[in-house]
């Protein structure tokens, strides 16, 4: 006869029929199997390596390369995932596997070595940046060119429109801005007395395109500025008002950005529009509440003199009153009909909007 026997382990209830005199052997080798715990030692636990610390070596990212061609979706998908988690020590495998030889390890090792260019570690994302720009010259290669270069445009972009985000939330107002030819293209940026990064904060603007026009205004900005206005060589106009840059920055500047027009102005204002005209400039529109409308000058009268030099027409009134600061007092000499006349003014403050 068999007697039925219920045993409660870890495991679901089990019904055992076993003899009568094998019911104590049951219970003991229940009771040894569960002293003796898992079959691994200890000592194995301690020597036994770690996947993370085989996660970065070169055989195991050489396998994680060579499964971005396996023919299972889920292994591909998973040496990506790996592959960039790998970081810095995976950047050159993969620039050696994206040859072109194989579409998609070519498409998807580019893929990885553009999600690294968006990490936070600078030498991880200089170097994946050179091994993308290094695929994208390569003649010989053309579809890891291509594919290189894309990504290189759109990391571009992504990167200028972060910037110009950040200039913003910083107290600039940027306008007009658009795309083209996959650039970000500015028509104006001012940073006045709402910036609040001072001269460290135009770094951000070296991140971006093509600026038309940037225009600087207040004593914030200096001459420690110059060290990243000197790079912006795709800008257009700079207009510098009120600054602390001094005649030897402006030089600087000069000399930097050839192909910039630099307008400087230490922050005095007239107030009077002009034209040339025959012996001066000729005055046509008065802007209302400056120093130009407090000290009667008027429409048509024609400028001839500032502080005795001669002043051929607007340009050459607008440099030598840009050279004056708020308060200074000068001598205008102008013609109005016919007569010479001769005023003392002292100047206003050229503010945040004025031109």
């Amino acid at each position: 006869m068999f007697r039925q026997m219920t045993v409660v382990a870890a495991r679901p209830t089990m019904v055992v029929l076993a003899p009568p005199g094998l019911l104590s052997a049951v219970f003991l080798s229940a009771a040894l199997l569960s002293a003796a715990g898992p079959a691994t030692s200890y000592a194995d636990q301690a020597e036994a390596p770690s996947d993370k610390e085989n996660a970065q070596s070169p055989a195991q990212i050489a396998q994680w390369v060579n499964d971005l061609n396996s023919d299972f979706f889920a292994v591909r998908q998973a040496a990506s995932r790996n592959l960039r988690e790998a970081g810095l020590a995976a950047v050159k495998p993969l620039a050696v596997a994206a040859d072109g030889r194989q579409s998609e390890v070519t498409r998807r090792a580019i893929d990885v070595l553009d999600a690294l260019c968006d990490l936070d570690d600078v030498e991880l994302v200089e170097s994946a940046r050179e091994a993308l720009e290094g695929l994208a010259k390569n003649s010989q290669r053309r579809l890891p060119a291509q594919r290189a270069s894309v990504v290189l445009r759109a990391q571009r972009l992504r990167q200028q429109r972060a910037a110009m985000a950040e200039i913003q939330h910083l107290g600039g107002v940027v306008s007009y801005a658009s795309i083209e030819d996959g650039d970000l293209v500015i028509g104006q940026i001012q940073l006045g007395n709402k910036w609040t990064a001072g001269d460290g904060g135009l770094q951000y603007l070296t991140k971006l395109g093509r600026i038309e026009q940037l225009k600087l205004y207040g004593t914030q900005f200096t001459d420690e500025g110059l060290e990243h206005l000197t790079k912006l060589t795709a800008v257009q106009s700079l207009k510098l008002y009120a600054t602390q840059i001094s005649d030897e920055g402006q030089a600087r500047l000069e000399g930097a950005l050839p192909g910039t027009q630099v307008d400087r102005r230490h922050g005095a204002l007239l107030g009077v529009s002009g034209a040339g005209d025959i012996g001066g400039c000729r005055v046509i529109g008065v802007r209302e509440g400056t120093a130009a409308q407090r000290y009667d000058v008027q429409v048509n009268d024609v400028i001839t003199e500032v502080n005795g030099k001669a002043i051929p027409d607007m340009t050459a009134l607008v440099a030598t009153i840009a050279k004056q600061k708020p308060g200074d007092r000068i001598k205008l000499t102008l013609v109005r009909d016919g007569e010479s006349l001769e005023k003392e003014i002292v100047l206003g403050e050229l503010g945040e909007e004025t031109e």
